[in-house]
């Protein structure tokens, strides 16, 4: 015989208990009190929807004033530029404490973490992502407020861009909306309501991220609703009683596939409370139907919560991570329905939390370990002890391939690659950076071997998309664990190698200890080199241009001279290339623009005319703002651009062609002479010089030093000048030493020349006497 449905059992009871016990009720009860309890639930409901609204937008628009003027502090932008993590995690931490946030990160425009503080730790995991609708609303703003949703929890955050000029990153505020904002909020209510915070995406059910009690039982209530069941304001039963809902949808940011909404929901029974001493008169009537509705619920009761329990506690064993299904524990159709359905649950919540697994520890490019997996392994083999190699592969010029080569081609490259490094070391590799790859090695002695057979296979080149494309590599390496004794030394020491294994002609090194103390000798000179510009330890040395057509000085280079009060004299080439390296030749040229500017005013000023040319590096052609800055400087010191003539060397055009041209350009239209500055030691190519709004080019030194006595070095710059001639541009030979240097560069039609011959770089004051006593003047 076929078990009756548990719908049809729990309704034939319900029914009975209403015909005996309602009928009784309704006799006594006036009907309008029912709706007089509602109204004012109702009202208090909403009441307190508005202080939640008014507590949420106060506490928002604290976050996003403090954020703003965090952001435009000098000293912030300066260490989320230059990546001073210390600093910018001493700020968070301030900021943090004096707000009352849960959280303040600081996110690179590359989207990595620079810093972050969470709760009262630094970390910069257990993050909330920052979406990229948010970065854009906060580029364009200046500020961006939007609630997002991580590992079923919300966070409302700030985000404020820093830019130091340029954008350097995104500083972001936040609290979570939790269980104890929950409470602060209860707490101001007038009546003991509970509320909940909720999220769905893309039109589905809402989920649980907070509430102030009964979560359990409010997932499962959730879970029943459905979005045609109830409007925003809504009654229905939960937890065994009769509730009012309002459900008030928080206002987010345009086209977020996230809807928040809270919950607010107090108990009619408990607002009938108060009426409760109105039935005292039924009690002796209704005492018949309370003992069969007792009866009733306890029978109801028994059989209902037996297989719920049963499910309550796998719900447990779920949360403690033991994923095992469970059987249905009575024949109840509903209750085995629930039971299927609860499993399949379980398989989907197993399924994607080994998804998430994967992702977290997988470079999503290539399928590769990444740098966090790639930590645990290395982690691993430490603790179980033993010598072995730890290697970083560095690929070159992917910078170069990027402007080539689409996304899809590189990702290809880079999985081959992977491939190739795997097949060769016979071992597991990691990809640790977009262009770094890393792998462990047991056999300590084997590891030159290793690296060479690395290097070699690299002379095969990769064929992409039917491209063929040659690739290259540097490596750096580290004894394990004599180099470190744990995981972030051995990295940094690996990658403190790497940096000798780029300019080493074997193409790798190991960890050396003596350059690595180097290294930090060399950053400790650019905290003293940027003390120096502001110190005015740091000023220009002018070399006189002499224009061989009229037999005058027109021109002048500015050349930086550094006089350190500890180091003395510090010779440009040690100097200059660190700082385009650590990215503080931006204050160099910063200085620089400024007092080339400055002097070309002042020698105006007193009749001297005479053109300044000063360098600029790779980074400065990357920056857009360059041309506005210039143009200011010109005006405030009323300098014709005709004065001002900017430098630049093939290498840092080739950098990135394309931006470089943007910026370029917009010098050229300014009125600007534009110069290649040592052709002839980089790509050598005039068609792509033909491209590049220049007017000038300057030929390296190294070809003139020897004119007087190389018939070879004759014929490259005769062609040379001939060749820029052709082009329209006019052509500075570089390091004229000698007389006879100087009249056959007249004779091959160079337009001007500087060096020694002329005249060793000068100071102002200097020139000017120069310029006095000299026929050139």
């Amino acid at each position: 015989m076929p078990s009756m449905r548990f719908q049809t059992k729990l309704t034939l009871v319900y029914l009975a208990l209403f015909l005996t016990v309602q009928g009784v009720v309704l006799l006594a009860f006036n009907g309008s009190i029912p709706q007089n309890v509602q109204g004012q639930i109702q009202n208090q409901l909403s009441a307190s929807a508005r202080v939640l609204e008014r507590i949420l937008a106060g506490r928002v628009e604290q976050l996003a004033a403090s954020t703003q003027l965090l952001a435009q502090d000098f000293g912030i932008r300066g260490a989320v530029a230059t990546g001073d993590r210390p600093t910018v995690v001493s700020a968070l931490k301030n900021h943090k404490a004096r707000l009352g946030a849960d959280l303040a990160f600081v996110v690179a425009p590359d989207d990595s973490v620079l810093a972050a503080v969470v709760g009262n730790a630094e970390t910069r995991n257990d993050l909330p992502p920052v979406p990229d609708a948010l970065k854009e609303t906060a580029e364009r703003r200046g500020l961006a407020a939007s609630i997002v949703t991580f590992e079923n929890r919300l966070f409302y955050i700030t985000l404020v861009p820093v830019q130091a000029p340029d954008l350097v990153g995104w500083l972001a505020f936040g609290f979570e909306l939790d269980e104890k904002t929950a409470e602060e909020i209860r707490s101001l209510s007038a009546i003991a309501l509970d509320l909940a915070f909720l999220y769905r995406t893309e039109g589905g059910p809402f989920m649980l991220a907070a509430a102030t009690g009964a979560q359990m039982e409010l997932r499962d209530f959730l879970t029943d609703q459905t979005e045609a069941d109830h409007d925003e304001v809504f009654r229905a039963s939960f937890g065994g009683q009769d509730y009012m809902f309002w459900r008030l949808p928080i206002v987010d940011v345009e086209d977020s596939p996230v809807e928040v909404a809270v919950l607010l929901y107090y108990s009619v029974d408990v607002g009938m409370a108060p009426y409760k001493s109105l039935v005292a008169v039924l009690f002796i009537v209704a005492g018949a139907g309370l003992v069969i509705l007792v009866l009733g619920s306890m029978v109801v009761a028994r059989g209902m919560t037996r297989p719920l329990r049963g499910l309550a506690n796998a719900a447990h064993n779920i949360a403690e991570g033991d994923y095992q299904e469970v059987s249905s524990p009575t024949r109840d159709v509903e209750i085995a329905d629930l039971t299927a359905s609860f499993n399949r649950m379980v398989s989907a919540v197993k399924d994607r939390e080994d998804h998430i697994r994967h992702q977290a520890n997988h470079d999503i490019e290539t399928g590769l370990p990444n740098r966090l997996m790639f930590e645990q392994m290395l982690q691993g083999r430490l603790a179980a002890g033993g010598d072995f190699a730890l290697m970083v592969i560095e690929v070159q010029q992917v910078p170069e391939l990027r402007s080539v080569l689409n996304h899809r081609n590189v990702n290809d490259l880079m999985i081959a690659i992977g491939e190739r490094l795997a097949q060769v070391a016979d071992t597991d590799v990691a990809r640790i950076s977009t262009e770094s790859f890393a792998l462990l090695l047991d056999d300590l002695k084997e590891s030159d071997v290793v690296a060479s057979l690395i290097q070699n296979c690299f002379l095969t080149p990769f064929e992409i998309a039917e491209i063929v494309i040659d690739a290259s590599v540097k490596l750096g390496m580290v004894r394990c664990p004599r180099d470190g004794a744990d995981v972030a030394a051995l990295l940094r020491h690996a990658s403190a190698a790497l940096d000798v294994g780029r300019t080493s002609p074997k193409g790798f090194a190991w960890y050396d200890p003596e350059s690595d103390s180097s290294q930090k000798q060399r950053l400790s000179l650019m905290s003293e080199f940027r003390e120096g510009i502001n110190n005015g330890e740091v000023r220009f040395a002018y070399q006189p241009k002499l224009d061989l057509t009229s037999g005058k000085i027109t021109a002048v280079e500015a050349l930086v001279r550094w006089i350190s009060p500890s180091r003395g004299f510090v010779p440009p080439d040690e100097f200059i290339p660190l700082a385009e390296r650590t990215g503080d030749v931006r204050h160099l040229t910063e200085w620089g623009l400024k007092e080339a500017v400055r002097q070309c005013a002042e020698w105006r000023s007193r009749g001297i005319d005479l053109a300044v040319a000063v360098n600029l590096s790779t980074s400065d052609l990357m920056n857009q703002n360059l041309p506005g800055q210039i143009l200011a400087l010109l005006h405030d010191h009323k300098v014709p651009p005709a004065s001002l003539k900017l430098e630049v060397t093939e290498s840092a055009v080739m950098h990135d062609m394309s931006r470089a041209l943007d910026v370029l350009n917009m010098l050229a239209a300014m009125g600007l002479t534009l110069s290649i500055d040592d052709y002839g030691t980089g790509y050598s190519s005039l068609s792509y010089i033909k491209r590049l709004p220049v007017s000038e080019i300057k030929i390296d030194k190294s070809f003139v030093l020897q004119l007087a006595k190389s018939e070879e070095d004759n014929i490259l710059v005769r062609s040379t000048i001939e060749l820029g001639h052709n082009l329209g541009l006019t052509v500075t030979a570089e390091g004229v030493e000698d007389e006879v240097s100087m009249r056959r560069l007249q004779s091959y039609g160079c337009d001007t020349v500087q060096g020694y011959y002329i005249a060793r770089p000068l100071s102002a004051a200097d020139l000017e006497a120069f310029l006095k006593e000299s026929a050139y003047g």
